[in-house]
């Protein structure tokens, strides 16, 4: 789901893509659970989401290894009565192995990066070589043709 450039309905601050609010038809998007009930107690809305996204979430995606806890979306019921599955922490990977698949991700990336730069690098270095080639030629056959030069000026110097 994309939520770029989305603002809450209710106080306007930006709409965080790893926790957010929203209602069921997807029209209205909030920053907290506050901002929701408030809605709701305006508007008295009663099907709201909350998508919840581990930070990991994109770099395990990268990786092929979503499970059904990376990314939940709960139904809400804001009434008194009911436990809100806002209540409930989601079922997540420990922070520790979360900062071991981003911290890979990262090296993993900076390996790719540095594998092009070399590679580049590589190709600019083959470019050098073949034009060092080409200029050493010209100066043997420059050469050669000096000698020549200096050899025919002596045999014409003795007769």
């Amino acid at each position: 789901m994309e939520i770029d450039n989305k603002k809450c309905e209710i106080c306007g601050s930006e709409i965080n893509s790893y926790d957010f609010y929203i209602t069921e038809d997807k029209n209205s998007f909030f920053c907290s659970q506050d901002c929701c009930k408030e809605f709701y107690m305006e508007s008295n809305e009663e099907n709201f989401v909350h998508a919840s996204t581990c930070g990991g979430y994109y770099d395990c995606k990268r990786l092929n290894n979503i499970s059904d806890r990376c990314r939940t979306f709960h139904k809400i019921n804001f009434s008194p009565y009911n436990i809100s599955p806002v209540d409930i922490l989601p079922n997540r990977c420990f922070p520790a192995e979360i900062s071991i698949i981003r911290t890979n991700m990262k090296l993993y990336d900076f390996v790719i990066e540095s594998e092009k730069q070399s590679s580049k690098l590589n190709e600019e270095t083959l470019k050098l070589t073949k034009s060092n080639v080409k200029l050493a030629k010209a100066m043997l056959i420059l050469t050669a043709v000096n000698v020549v030069g200096v050899i025919v000026q002596i045999i014409l110097q003795y007769y």
